[in-house]
């Protein structure tokens, strides 16, 4: 009796071991015919892959190699440009005690307290309590600053 057991288990593994053969073969197969050939890919969808696929960016660990980069110089922006882009995610809101642009007690206050828009301007280039220096973007200039400052404390009425 041992001996038919052995004999039907050995036709079981057989044949499992046989319908994963078939199963890996038809998946092979399957790849083959679904995968396009080199020649039906057109360049326009090598070129995008490519792009997709570059890199992003080289790292530098050699301190002898290190060449200081030239920032992109980029117009000027007005007072409303750096209020909308820069200012107004905090002021518009609130966020984290900043003076709404509508609460004109509290601009009046600041200015008065910081000496006048040169002062609000100061301490805005500066940055103070939760606001980041330049409010955060570090390229902005002292004029445009001013520029966006003033332009609140009009719209605030202080």
């Amino acid at each position: 009796m041992s001996k038919d057991q052995d004999k039907k288990f050995m036709i079981s593994f057989a044949g499992v071991l046989a319908l994963l053969f078939g199963i890996t073969i038809g998946i092979i197969v399957l790849a083959v015919v679904m995968t396009p050939s080199e020649n039906s890919a057109n360049e326009a969808e090598l070129k995008k892959v490519a792009t997709r696929t570059a890199p992003i960016g080289t790292v530098i660990t050699d301190p002898a190699l290190l060449v200081k980069t030239a920032t992109v110089a980029r117009e000027p922006w007005t007072a409303e440009q750096t209020y909308t882009q820069v200012c107004a995610a905090c002021h518009d809101a609130g966020v984290l005690e900043a003076p709404k642009l509508t609460d004109k007690a509290a601009w009046t206050t600041r200015k008065g307290a910081a000496g006048g828009l040169d002062g609000l301007a100061a301490s805005a280039i500066k940055g103070k309590n939760s606001m980041p220096a330049r409010g955060g973007k570090a390229d902005l200039s002292d004029d445009e600053i001013k520029a966006a400052v003033e332009l609140m404390l009009q719209r605030a009425g202080a």
